[in-house]
């Protein structure tokens, strides 16, 4: 299988100012928990495991996860935004059939 990620130009932006490139890339991947069943967490990696798939590659910068996380992926926007109340990246998944009140969490209709 293989995700389509979506990462918006001020995301990009974003990361790079935070020390993601083609080496010490972004590792993305999801976790049960939050209210609505599944988490989204990060962190930078320079580590790639065998199994592991690459959600967004360009000249500057790449972003992985593993193989279960991979599902969970297709189809999502990261954004960022940098407005007063609530900035940081935001994650817009088309699959997700509930979010919680806080927009943190979420499940799907199908399983992964």
């Amino acid at each position: 299988m293989t995700a389509t990620l979506v990462v918006t130009d001020i995301a990009k932006t974003q990361l790079l100012e935070l020390g993601v490139n083609r080496e010490t890339f972004l590792r993305l991947w999801v976790e049960a928990g939050g209210c609505s069943g599944m988490l989204y967490q990060a962190a930078l990696d320079d580590q790639q495991a065998d199994g592991d798939s690459v959600l967004y590659e360009d000249d500057r910068m790449r972003i992985i996860t593993d193989q279960a996380s991979l599902p969970h992926f297709d189809g999502v926007h990261i954004d960022y935004s940098d407005d007063l109340v609530s900035s940081g990246f935001r994650f817009t998944n088309p699959n997700a059939v509930r979010t919680c009140g806080c927009g943190s969490s979420f499940s799907c209709s199908q399983s992964a």
